[in-house]
């Protein structure tokens, strides 16, 4: 494709179909993000620190919920892009989670 071409059809509008793999990987991409997210929140989320605590297991919990829907693999896809601190506060905070609905 020369230039003008490239030119022409990136202000056509043209839509491009992902393939699966790129829609995996931006999924995979999402939930990193929303664990992410779901451990690091703009403010406080309790009064104290136990509730704030609280919270944030709630949320890590969600995340962990929607996710595991989608089965171990994808699990594991995920995982594999989180930093090794953020993995170690999401099972600290999986557990918590378990703990409190029981």
């Amino acid at each position: 494709m020369n230039d003008t071409a490239l030119v022409d059809w990136l202000a056509s509008g043209a839509r491009v179909d992902l393939t699966a793999e790129e829609i995996a990987s931006k999924r995979h991409s999402e939930f990193a993000t929303r664990f992410v997210e779901s451990l690091n929140p703009d403010d406080d989320l309790g009064a104290t620190e136990e509730s704030h605590q609280r919270e944030l297991a709630r949320r890590v919990w969600a995340v962990h919920c929607d996710l595991n829907v989608l089965g171990e693999e994808e699990y594991s896809s995920v995982w594999r892009l989180l930093a090794a601190s953020t993995r170690a506060a999401i099972k600290t905070y999986v557990s918590m989670a378990k703990k409190e609905s029981q």
